[in-house]
């Protein structure tokens, strides 16, 4: 099992990905997959006043997120709109292997990030 995410300009065009996918001749989907559309994610929360009042709206993302488990080989035709947030982003699906796999993948991929090294503990004193 492996989890990619992936991004689209609007969910029109992540429709007509999952759309692209295999399907019988009665519509029924027989691709290798689990689609969890995302949609656009909020980059800031909205704040409100202590009376609940909205004060600032979220501030969200200019493109449609879409997380896939495929239970296989990735489609290589949704390879153009992958992305690779740091493991693993907002969404996650259960499986460890599959979460395992995402990281191993990122840090193969983006070796000097902070999450591949990250620093060593610091012991503190205690008063």
């Amino acid at each position: 099992m492996i989890t990619r995410k992936y991004e689209f300009i609007d969910e029109a065009a992540a429709d007509a990905a999952i759309a692209a996918l295999p399907h019988d001749e009665e519509g029924n989907p027989t691709h290798n997959a689990n689609v969890v559309k995302l949609g656009y994610l909020t980059i800031t929360p909205a704040t409100y006043d202590e009376d609940g009042e909205e004060l600032t709206a979220d501030v969200v993302s200019d493109v449609y997120a879409v997380d896939v488990y495929w239970k296989g080989t990735p489609e290589a035709s949704w390879d153009a709109y992958i992305v690779w947030p740091t493991p693993m982003g907002i969404h996650s699906f259960g499986s460890s292997s599959s979460r395992e796999e995402y990281a191993a993948t990122y840090c193969e991929l983006f070796p000097d990030s902070l999450y591949c090294n990250p620093p060593e503990p610091e012991e503190l004193e205690l008063p």
